[in-house]
């Protein structure tokens, strides 16, 4: 029988264990992560920093095997954004992870920053070392190390302190930077490394929900270093391992080779022949057209000849370019494993180039240049912020100075910027980069009172606080601070933004969002509809990431992976299981008070009616032109219910 092994580790003790399951009750990281905080540490009870919010990553039951895009990371915590549990993922990073444990638990609390050193000597029996650092040594090498900065000057660092364990073990790292000591978004990096050296542009992050101050704050733990020379085959089936054996399956499922089956699956993020380029970015600003969200979702409000010239700006001076520097020089990597996909496309020897990165440092601040945009994309992710929802903070700062609400020199600015969509003009880009650089300067290092409270708190909540500190401002001017926002609510506090996608399912009641746990194609449907497509859209987006595979192979991997657990793992209907733990994770939010409510500001209603009309919806479209508030309760309620009415059975 097939067991799942977790890795103990307590940073406050120093001490450590391993821990087994049987598959039939935990197959992932994400069932593991929903067990312990709900069953073992309750983390609901208890402060969003606390040392028992247990930071669960780990892979799943395919790692080890000749099967493509199964090697990511999935961590699971209770996020100090949504205050409710989460899950964030990375690609690549669990090919290296060769220990006979699937999945580390971070627990306890470190006096000083700590790197945990993590290993398997090729016996099987996981060891781990406490390497204890300063604050002020940490603060210094973020500051600046062997020409970088941030997570990227870590890396290097250790590659200096550990470069024998590197090469020994072939080894990788767990990364956090100044945004997980200074705000609530921040991130958990890892870096591929050829030969101890860094491989730029197949860089990973777990970002979304704040994983990376979870680990640094509730733990005080600044990095992972791990590697190992266990044959992790060994606790596969053997016919995982076998490319013939593969071959004759997917032959006689799919009607050809596994590789094929793959490669067509992964299209668009390999290169789309009829569009010639590949990637996310080259491959979303074609599709998404006038519906591209600009200057903080506001053109949702303007004309459609508007929307048309900023997105010929878009084509004209971000998608040929990348396509000239990524695209026609075939600078293709992966994540760090084996993969045909190659979906990381790198322009200048240097700039993975991503589309949801991209879009917020660029076009949603009102930045309409790849070069420009490019500088602040290295900044963030060298900081190790979540680059969706630091996208958000800047372009949210933007219109409350654009609006009146802020003036410039409140957030360490020394003019506005230009967020006007209706006569933004492409010159406007570099005032709009130079200004966004400050503001992500300053937040990562938390410089100044008002942004550190943005960073602290989010968007949703430090709003409030604005509201009462510029009271006569917002009622002058007839706008609260949150009415500037576009954000999916938990409990009282709680909110993450979304990606960059004008759609209701980013905003609807679902348990877990800013994710693709959702249906989140440009459509407007009857609530209940939208509902049961979100859900099962979400079910299959926690099967992705339980079993450690990388959404750009859901496409085969959907598909057939549900029937490899079932055939060769015994695991008898595993989307059914699936179902039950998002179950459970509905019960953890309720818990933790921070299930879904409605929404809280204008914007968010102007989202959901402008959307009715944009995507052809007449009846939606006329309800929220009678009554908008009425009407977005009518939809709200309706979908929740409906939600609940399918975790119900």
């Amino acid at each position: 029988m097939y067991k799942y092994r977790a890795l103990f580790i307590d940073a406050g003790s120093r001490k450590y264990w391993v821990e087994e399951y049987p598959v039939s009750e935990v197959w992932g990281p994400i069932d593991l992560g929903v067990k312990l905080h709900l069953e073992v540490y309750e983390s609901f009870r208890k402060p969003v920093y606390s040392p028992d919010n247990a930071l669960v990553i780990g892979r799943g039951l395919f790692a080890g095997t000749k099967l493509y895009g199964v090697h990511r990371f999935t961590a699971v915590f209770r996020s100090p954004l949504t205050r409710g549990l989460h899950v964030a993922s990375m690609g690549g990073a669990a090919y290296q992870f060769r220990l006979n444990v699937d999945a580390l638990v971070i627990q306890g609390y470190s006096g000083e920053p700590l790197v945990l050193k993590v290993y398997d000597e090729g016996g099987g029996e996981p060891k781990v070392e406490f390497h204890g650092v300063s604050e002020e040594g940490v603060e210094g090498v973020w500051s600046g190390y062997g020409g970088e900065r941030g997570v990227y000057a870590l890396q290097k660092w250790l590659i200096d302190k550990y470069g024998d364990f590197y090469r020994e073990y072939d080894g990788r790292s767990l990364l956090v930077g100044p945004a997980s000591k200074y705000t609530c978004i921040g991130a958990i990096a890892s870096i591929t490394l050829r030969k101890s050296e860094i491989d730029y542009g197949s860089e990973e992050y777990a970002a979304r929900g704040g994983p990376g101050s979870v680990m640094y704050r509730a733990h005080h733990v600044v990095a992972v270093v791990y590697g190992g020379k266990f044959d992790v085959s060994k606790t596969r089936p053997r016919e995982l391992s076998d490319t013939r054996w593969l071959n004759e399956w997917f032959r006689r499922e799919a009607g050809e080779n596994y590789p094929f089956v793959v490669i067509k699956a992964g299209t668009k993020y390999r290169y789309n022949e009829k569009l010639k380029t590949g990637g996310t970015l080259g491959g979303n600003y074609p599709h998404l057209k006038t519906a591209t969200p600009m200057f903080n979702f506001n053109t949702i409000y303007t004309p459609v000849g508007v929307r048309e010239k900023l997105h010929n700006m878009i084509m004209k001076h971000i998608w040929e370019p990348f396509n000239k520097e990524a695209i026609e020089t075939r600078s293709w990597k992966t994540c760090g494993e084996p993969c045909p996909i190659a979906c990381k496309k790198v322009r200048k020897g240097r700039y993975k180039t991503d589309y949801e990165p991209y879009e917020g440092m660029g076009p949603f601040i009102g930045v309409f240049d790849i070069h420009l945009a490019e500088k602040n994309v290295e900044k963030i992710d060298a900081y190790g912020f979540d680059a969706i929802e630091i996208g958000h903070i800047v372009a949210y700062l933007f219109d409350a100075v654009d609006k009146g609400l802020l003036r410039p020199e409140e957030i360490g600015l020394p003019s506005k910027p230009y967020f006007n969509p209706n006569d933004f003009r492409y010159e406007y880009s570099r005032v709009n980069s130079e200004l966004a650089s400050r503001i992500i300067d300053s937040m990562a290092w938390g410089k100044h009172p008002l942004l550190r409270l943005v960073g602290e708190r989010g968007v949703r909540s430090a709003s409030k606080i604005l509201d009462i500190l510029y009271r006569e401002r917002v009622e002058a001017l007839g706008t609260r601070f949150e009415d500037l926002a576009v954000y999916a609510l938990f409990g009282e506090e709680g909110h993450i933004c979304p990606n960059y996608y004008w759609t209701p399912g980013m905003i609807a009641p679902l348990a877990i969002l800013g994710r693709y746990w959702t249906l989140y194609s440009g459509v407007f449907l009857e609530p209940e509809e939208y509902a049961e497509k979100s859900f099962n859209r979400a079910v299959m987006e926690y099967f992705d990431d339980n079993a450690g595979m990388c959404r750009f192979h859901r496409k085969w991997g959907e598909k057939y992976l549900p029937k490899i657990l079932e055939e060769l793992y015994g695991l008898e209907n595993p989307v059914e299981l699936v179902k039950k733990r998002y179950r459970d994770i509905m019960k953890y939010q309720e818990l933790a008070r921070a299930e879904p409510v409605f929404w809280d500001n204008n914007k968010l209603i102007d989202f959901m009616a402008l959307a009715a009309k944009e995507y052809g919806h007449e009846e939606w479209a006329k309800k929220f032109m009678e009554d908008k508030n009425s009407a977005a309760h009518e939809w709200w309620s309706i979908f929740y219910k409906k939600l609940r009415e399918l975790l119900s059975t």
